[in-house]
């Protein structure tokens, strides 16, 4: 069989042959491209000096290499280009360095920090707490104090609400400190607490005409006699002052009707309390009035409470029960009840505070 012949454009033409395809197509397939094989590179050994760092000096039939530093070369000294080339590893690592905070040098060629103003603050004031001692041991030893008169306030505050008024008239009797302790305790209270009862009694007493005697039974340090006007006969079972009367409230040196108000303010305590109210109903007046502020949670039964006043020889006027965390009354004496006469004693709930 004949070659296929193209025939010539030109005179000079070359002629193309195509064999011919044993599948009948025309056309010869081509057969699969075959992988070339990847070339080894040399290991380069430690030290070595690239070929294309090479400089060769054909002129004198040898050859002298000079070492060309790339971009990247950190054998540089200085400080700039080395803070760029571990930027540009750090960006092309994918890493991010966090800024430094500034140093500043000092005399001796040491680096210092630089601190804000609020941390050396903090700082030098640690430094003063540390090299001093005085004020943290005068810290501590108040503190301590504090929790010690605190522990002894509701020890002596649990049992004045636990027993009558005569034990509590011993108890202070036999220890003449605690008096004194607990009426510490007791102004520690005050001031935890949103209002302070006396003062609403005292404007009240403000009120009425300057001329009504008034009775303070359980005064403790005489407040309410140093912010009136009225002649005030200030009563407790211990004297803190000079112008106190140390008595038990059952059982008082004043005369039968000498007064026009009798004030309990927060000091309710004790178990008789029945005997308190007819001791109050056989010093006042007729028509006079009785003022109690007390706390809210020592009261379970309000209406119960009026009915033992009344009982007593009182009519319930006013009273406040809305005003958080106190509860305020007015009663006045409406008729004269023998001080033998027997009833049910009643008392309070006791108010024991929470041990810290």
């Amino acid at each position: 069989m004949k070659p296929f012949e193209v025939p010539p454009w030109e005179t000079e033409g070359d002629i193309i042959e195509f064999e011919p395809n044993p599948s009948g197509s025309g056309v010869a397939a081509r057969e699969p491209k075959k992988k070339k094989p990847k070339k080894k590179k040399p290991k380069k050994k430690k030290g070595a000096v690239p070929e294309e760092n090479l400089n060769v000096n054909t002129a004198a039939g040898k050859f002298s290499y000079r070492e060309v530093r790339g971009p990247l070369d950190s054998s540089d000294d200085d400080d700039d280009v080395e803070d760029g080339i571990r930027a540009m590893h750090k960006m092309m690592s994918g890493k991010i360095e966090k800024q430094r905070p500034p140093t500043q040098a000092t005399k001796g060629g040491k680096k210092e920090l630089k601190l804000k103003p609020e941390l050396a603050q903090a700082a030098v004031e640690a430094m003063e707490a540390t090299s001093s001692s005085t004020p943290a041991a005068n810290s501590l030893a108040s503190r301590l104090q504090s929790e010690l008169l605190g522990g002894r306030f509701r020890y002596i505050n649990e049992q004045l609400y636990s027993t009558t008024s005569r034990k509590a008239e011993a108890l202070f009797r036999k220890d003449s400190s605690a008096f004194e302790a607990y009426h510490a305790g007791y102004r520690q209270q005050v001031e935890k607490w949103p209002i302070n009862p006396l003062n609403r009694i005292i404007k009240t007493i403000m009120k009425i005409p300057k001329t009504a005697i008034i009775g303070d039974f359980g005064c403790g340090e005489g407040k309410l006699a140093q912010s009136v006007p009225n002649k005030v006969y200030s009563m407790d079972l211990v004297a803190a002052r000079s112008d106190i009367i140390a008595c038990n409230m059952t059982d008082t040196p004043l005369q039968a009707r000498s007064l026009d108000v009798a004030v309990y303010c927060l000091s309710l305590m004790g178990t008789d309390l029945n005997e308190f109210f007819l001791e109050a109903n056989r010093v006042l007046n007729l028509h006079g009035s009785v003022y109690i502020a007390e706390i809210q949670s020592r009261f379970e039964d309000v209406r119960e409470f009026v009915r033992c006043l009344n009982a007593c020889g009182f009519d319930l006027i006013k009273k406040d029960v809305a005003v958080n965390y106190f509860y305020f009354f007015q009663f006045m004496k409406m008729r004269h009840v023998p001080k033998n006469t027997k009833m049910k004693a009643f008392s309070l709930k006791p108010c024991l505070y929470r041990k810290r």
